[in-house]
């Protein structure tokens, strides 16, 4: 309940970016969970494409408040993992006018474990996910179509 009495304490901008988040959020760890990578990401692909010409002016949002919704709603979306996070963003990113880039970095745990983590950049500087410096090894920037 206080969550949402302070998304009513924010701007309608910020409203608007949480009611985004919360349908990406959602969407994007569901489609993760029942299908493979290679077609979600194509699939995220797509649709940021679509959103990146907006048939209607959007307001100047800047990254950040993007990133912040879709880290807000993440909080509150079972296993929302940095994953999901960076893919959510992805949809959400154009349609204000941001490109971003998706990165996955891999290491080994303690355990010879793989780990991986996923991440955006833009402009060459993490917006969303910022690694542990030196703990993973990036792979070529993840396409999306």
């Amino acid at each position: 309940m206080r969550a949402l009495r302070e998304l009513f304490r924010r701007g309608t901008a910020e409203r608007r970016l949480v009611m985004q988040a919360l349908v990406a959020v959602p969407a994007v760890r569901l489609a993760l969970w029942l299908l493979p990578f290679r077609i979600v990401r194509r699939r995220v692909g797509r649709a940021a494409a679509r959103r990146a010409e907006p048939t209607t002016p959007q307001p100047a949002v800047r990254a950040e408040q993007i990133v912040w919704a879709v880290m807000a709603v993440s909080a509150r979306v079972p296993r929302a993992t940095c994953l999901t996070q960076a893919l959510a963003a992805s949809l959400l990113l154009p349609r204000y006018g941001h490109d971003a880039t998706l990165r996955v970095g891999v290491a080994k745990d303690e355990a010879g474990r793989l780990r991986a983590h996923a991440w955006l950049e833009s402009g060459g500087v993490t917006i969303l996910g910022e690694p542990e410096p030196g703990a993973f090894q990036p792979l070529p920037p993840v396409a999306l179509s």
